[in-house]
């Protein structure tokens, strides 16, 4: 039987081999802008139109998401390795907006050069362990007519590229 501590080193590597989209989520309450680096973003349902978005409970946007309600989440292109890096947490709250061309709709920041820019109202946020489960319903949503994301797999940044199928014969 393993330990706990082998158990969790296992899941972490084991995750490292799932390739994952790198979006950023944004709001602002008051004057001030929030926004975090995540790859936990899922499309849930398409009647309601709604996503859903795991968040550490302790992130700086925690709290002003979930009591604001709106807010952006941000499909980053392969180009946009240096916003998801801003918005990991190496730089401090206001300065992360200075990378990328920030603009905002509606009182909400967003990317107007992202891979997509999906605007959501809190739903629901489900509390779970260190993170909340954020429910959103998308109100707008924004897209690039190239297909270019960001992808984070193993630790890294990546990029996706389509498959050229064989024909059999």
């Amino acid at each position: 039987m393993l330990s706990q501590d082998q158990r969790t080193e296992h899941f972490r590597q084991s995750m490292r081999r799932l390739a994952s989209t790198v979006c950023v989520i944004s709001c602002k309450s008051g004057d001030v802008r929030y926004g975090i680096t995540v790859t936990s973003v899922t499309p849930l349902s398409f009647s309601p139109i709604s996503i859903l978005a795991c968040v550490n409970k302790r992130a700086s946007i925690s709290s002003p998401l979930k009591d604001e309600g709106r807010y952006c989440i941000n499909v980053l292109r392969a180009s946009q390795a240096d916003v998801s890096n801003s918005f990991s947490g190496g730089l401090p709250l206001q300065e992360r907006f200075d990378i990328g061309g920030w603009a905002e709709i509606d009182g909400i920041p967003y990317l107007p050069d992202a891979q997509a820019s999906l605007f959501c109202e809190v739903e629901q946020a489900i509390s779970y362990a260190t993170h909340d489960i954020i429910i959103g319903g998308v109100k707008a949503a924004h897209f690039a007519p190239d297909i270019a994301p960001l992808i984070y797999q193993n630790g890294s940044y990546a990029v996706a590229a389509p498959l050229a199928l064989q024909k059999a014969g």
